[in-house]
């Protein structure tokens, strides 16, 4: 319940309509007890004496306090919504600023299909919980409360029948909880698991549908669904077993009080005499009786729905709160170092990582420098630590041992977010957002004129299908770049990463679903910016790397087997050697002369 409580920061800002939310319920539930009050007069009163004065005058009264109820029921209703809209909003945007800045270790560990949940599914039961909170868990009290005490005070022989009902109703709640609560978790559990199917799926049709997996695919997902139906199942069996015996006891307690009703009107309990000397029974009072028990049954059933409904949020609020309360094992230093304008020269000290607490080394002891200005290309077999190596630079994930340091400045004493504006990583599958081609360019550099748009697809090579739209940088692109080609979205990367004129550019085989030609043009805008950037560049071929300044060749194990030129690579390094001599003719052995 703890997780459930710290929602509560997000709706004491608006404490003016929790405020006005709670007067119109107070209101609104006193007019429920005073009609029946009312009732009593007509009855007993009006009726039997022929007072139509008092008939009308009671009737009008009963009209207007029905009005009051409708008013102050729609603006309970209108400022519990607003509470609730407006409290979820903020927790929605708290959740994903916590998401945005949550490192890559953080994300391994609760998985993308658990955030999603969590910042959809979870999030909408918290905002129901909020909007049921100022509708119910303020009227059930004040319903079972009122009611008991106008109950008792208008017959105390007929409230007897609540030292037998209500026992029983709130053993029944407790037991439906402690029933449904663990349920409920499974629920969600099931729900990040159906999510992570459906995202798989949409994610990657093309080669679902090219390797013919359909079947496969609809297999995994019937039982990612079935899983969730069994569980999703079970927590409704609670629920449609508890409403049944609600309302069995409900039906009970107001045929009890019919029951008890007669027999103290037999015995001459609820019996009056008229103005006229005649013994008549206190209908009104049985009447008015019968309803204050409805008022209070009806209260514990909003409470016992609200247990109820109470456990389902615990359970998001548990699961959301978790994330909030998740440590960044990857964070800015306090008193980092601002302003530092990298030169574009870095080092690697005895560098080892490895994926998790315990998790194997991709790379180890590795120690190399880079001058400022200098194009690397990095090589070797997959799974040799290529991309994980360029991770560390802009602290995507931080070294388990050793040091990165620029322009000998350990890395992790530099202010974060400047360092990452100072560095452009364009990745092997590209990620492109909708929108259009300028707002995804202006990630780059939000800054950015129009001629710096023109210069910087130029250099990728992405003006030629650029300006063929007449919207030219205003072409809308679709959710992933749908209506792009593979080479359209690596230049358009690439673009994004040139407008924002790094001091380090770090490719990771980003020119592999482009044409020869473009990626020639590519590595020659490259060549002309080398001058203002250090230059990285992963490739599986030695044709694409050949010509750079230097070649970082890792091995199998995550470890250095040379760092050179080309031509002295083909002399030194073995594992260079078998590239090459895998892609003759494509920049192997005929580049060695």
């Amino acid at each position: 319940m703890k997780n459930l409580f710290a929602m509560f920061t997000y709706v004491k800002k608006y404490y003016w309509h929790i405020i006005l939310a709670i007067l119109m319920m107070i209101i609104q539930v006193s007019v429920g007890f005073l009609i029946p009050f009312l009732m009593i007069t007509i009855i007993d009163d009006a009726l039997p004496n022929e007072n139509m004065s008092l008939l009308i005058n009671t009737s009008l009264k009963m009209l207007g306090l029905a009005f009051l109820g409708l008013l102050s029921g729609v603006v309970n209703n209108y400022s519990s919504q607003y509470v609730a809209q407006y409290a979820t909003a903020d927790l929605r945007n708290k959740l994903f600023v916590k998401i945005q800045n949550l490192s890559f270790h953080n994300i391994d560990h609760f998985k993308t299909s658990r955030l999603i949940t969590s910042a959809t599914n979870d999030t909408v039961r918290i905002q129901q919980f909020f909007q049921m909170l100022l509708r119910i868990i303020v009227r059930a009290p004040l319903m079972i409360g009122v009611g008991l005490f106008l109950a008792i005070t208008t017959s105390r022989e007929l409230s007897n029948i609540f030292f037998v009902s209500m026992p029983i109703l709130i053993v029944s709640i407790i037991i439906v909880m402690f029933i449904a609560f663990p349920r409920f978790q499974k629920v969600q559990e099931s729900v990040d698991l159906l999510n992570k199917r459906t995202l798989e799926n949409v994610q990657a049709p093309r080669v679902i549908k090219s390797f013919v997996t359909t079947k496969h695919e609809n297999n995994r997902f019937e039982e990612a669904n079935e899983h969730y139906r069994v569980n999703a199942s079970s927590a409704e069996k609670v629920m449609a077993f508890a409403e049944p015996i609600i309302m069995l006891i409900f039906n009970g307690t107001l045929a009890g009080v019919l029951i008890l009703g007669s027999y103290y009107i037999e015995s001459g309990a609820l019996v009056q005499f008229t103005d006229a000397g005649e013994l008549i029974a206190q209908k009104g009072v049985l009447i008015a009786f019968n309803n204050y028990s409805m008022q209070i049954l009806m209260g514990l059933m909003m409470f016992a729905m609200m247990m109820i409904f109470i456990s389902r949020a615990s359970v998001s609020a548990k699961r959301i709160q978790e994330i909030l309360d998740e440590p960044i094992d990857l964070e800015n230093k306090e008193d980092a170092l601002k302003g530092h304008s990298l030169s574009g020269s870095f080092a690697f000290d005895r560098v080892s990582f490895g994926y998790g607490d315990k998790g194997n080394l991709v790379l180890k002891d590795v120690s190399f420098q880079v001058q400022a200005g200098e194009r690397v290309g990095i090589i070797g077999s997959t799974g040799s630590g290529k991309s994980t190596l360029i991770h560390l630079l802009p602290r995507l994930y931080d070294v388990s041992e050793g040091t990165i340091s620029f322009d000998g400045k350990d890395v992790k004493d530099l202010d974060l977010f400047e360092l990452r504006k100072q560095i452009a990583l364009v990745t092997q599958s590209p990620t492109i957002f909708s929108g259009s081609i300028g707002t995804n360019m202006m990630q780059g550099n939000e800054e950015a004129t129009y001629e710096e748009f023109i210069e910087a697809a130029k250099h990728a090579n992405a003006y030629e299908f650029v300006k063929e739209y007449e919207e030219d940088f205003n072409h809308f692109i679709q959710q992933k770049g749908s209506n792009l080609s593979g080479g359209q979205k690596q230049r358009l990367s690439l673009a994004r990463a040139f407008l924002r004129n790094p001091k380090l550019l770090i490719l990771d085989d980003s020119t592999s679903a482009v044409d020869a030609n473009s990626e020639a043009k590519i590595l020659g805008s490259i060549a002309k910016l080398s001058e203002r950037m250090t230059t990285l560049i992963i490739s599986q071929k030695i044709s694409t790397i050949r010509n750079l300044d230097k070649i970082l060749v890792l091995n199998n194990h995550g470890q250095i087997d040379g760092f050179d030129t080309h031509e002295n690579l083909l002399k030194n390094s073995k594992v260079y050697q078998e590239i090459a001599k895998s892609q003759l003719g494509h920049g192997g052995e005929q580049y060695a002369n």
